[in-house]
């Protein structure tokens, strides 16, 4: 149980460090937060618009439409400019709460890759290595590649990189403890 414990500690430091370095001191996702000098314009009229808050792809067909209204509707849409928005009406970025919340995700991950790793007789490093790649490899494939398949988000190489580099680091510190 101590090592466990410990485990999730060390590992859960490891994946929080890591997305710290990925996601803000080397911002390898910086492409999915561009910038851009016409911010607040377009921050402007989207409020005007009052939406609610949510995820909007556009364009998107109207609900209640037939499949061949709906096929018409994308055929014309075809080859024209095309958003994915997410709206919020208040600017919140308190840092303390997501911290607190990502640091014991990362815990729990770590516990639960503990408990495969344990599974397995006579773990030998590059097993640990390998089964923890595959598996932060496989989370890529099944969650930040399929988006990307779809909406072509800019930051899947940097997506890739989070599912390969802390998941090969957490077998190999992960076989110290099992």
């Amino acid at each position: 149980m101590k090592k466990q414990v410990l485990f999730g500690l060390i590992g859960g430091i490891l994946l929080f460090v890591w997305q710290f370095l990925s996601h803000a001191a080397l911002d390898f996702h910086s492409d999915f937060h561009k910038y851009t000098e016409k911010q607040d314009t377009i921050t402007s009229f989207v409020e005007s618009l009052q939406l609610e808050e949510g995820s909007y792809m556009m364009p998107m067909y109207p609900p209640n439409m037939s499949n061949e209204e709906i096929q018409k509707y994308m055929e014309a849409k075809k080859g024209k400019p095309w958003i994915i928005m997410q709206y919020h009406k208040n600017w919140d970025m308190g840092m303390a709460m997501p911290m607190f919340r990502g640091f014991v995700i990362d815990i729990i991950v770590v516990l639960m890759l503990f408990y495969i790793l344990k599974q397995v007789r006579d773990i030998t490093t590059k097993q640990a290595i390998l089964i923890s790649t595959f598996i932060g490899f496989m989370g890529f494939l099944s969650i930040s590649y399929l988006n990307f398949i779809w909406y072509e988000t800019p930051d899947i190489m940097a997506c890739m990189m989070d599912g390969i580099i802390p998941w090969a680091l957490l077998g190999w510190v992960g076989k110290k403890y099992v």
